[in-house]
């Protein structure tokens, strides 16, 4: 993958995003994290990512709220975002949306961001 991929990680668990972030930058990725759904939309308009993953389930706000507001702007309309989640042990897809188990596994995750990126391209 190009090592300007930038992704967008939201997820309450911050030493889960330390570890998470730290293997993407070995992988040369360029990576933004929160743990505060409440802050995804500003931090997203200052980062521009390529690619968000948000946690389903987060205390201040979940995972499909946070995803109705990111679409809900311009300028996010097109970008992909991934679900992660505890809830399922397999990826998953539901009404075009795509859901990765955790903990993520670097093999399971990196093929489905340069798959959602290159559906994002031909859109």
């Amino acid at each position: 993958m190009n090592g300007k991929t930038k992704i967008l990680l939201v997820d309450d668990n911050a030493a889960y995003l330390r570890m998470l972030t730290a293997n993407l930058h070995g992988l040369g990725f360029e990576v933004a994290t929160t743990t505060n759904p409440l802050d995804a939309l500003a931090l997203a308009r200052q980062f521009q990512p390529d690619v968000m993953l948000l946690d389903v389930v987060m205390p201040q706000q979940d995972g499909g709220d946070l995803y109705n507001t990111l679409r809900a702007d311009p300028a996010f309309k097109r970008t992909p975002i991934l679900f992660v989640t505890a809830a399922s042990t397999k990826v998953t897809y539901n009404n075009g949306m795509i859901f990765i188990p955790k903990p993520l596994k670097l093999d399971v995750l990196i093929p489905e961001i340069q798959k959602a990126l290159i559906a994002a391209a031909k859109s």
